[in-house]
């Protein structure tokens, strides 16, 4: 389990980043807005690859997406499909989850400008 570092992100960060993701890409899936934050943990250097000085070696490993994070992303998620703001699914081919589509615009609108 990673440590709590200030640099982590809050879930207010990470629904701050799925309400804009959704904006720009309102026919979307679950892992690209998850690929969203694990990217954004990544440009922090809170995961992905490590190195630490241990004595005269020096060990690189690679630092995976915490459990906390995960949940929080699915948290955010729940939100967003409870208050119908989102849905599952894009079109015929794709009606369920993990694809998901903006269902209420100005609702989300509504998010996006109250995260600016």
């Amino acid at each position: 389990m990673r440590q709590h570092f200030e640099q982590d992100l809050s879930r207010e960060d990470i629904f701050r980043m799925i309400v804009k993701h959704l904006d720009v890409f309102p026919l979307t899936s679950l892992e690209a807005i998850r690929e969203v934050i694990r990217s954004s943990l990544n440009q922090r250097g809170l995961i992905g690859g490590m190195s630490k000085q241990t004595g005269a070696a020096t060990v690189t490993y690679n630092r995976k997406i915490s459990d906390q994070d995960i949940q929080l992303i699915n948290d955010c998620i729940c939100d967003l499909l409870n208050t119908r703001v989102i849905q599952p699914g894009i079109n015929e081919v794709n009606q369920d989850l993990p694809w998901i589509s903006v269902f209420d615009k100005e609702k989300l609108k509504a998010l996006v400008n109250s995260q600016s």
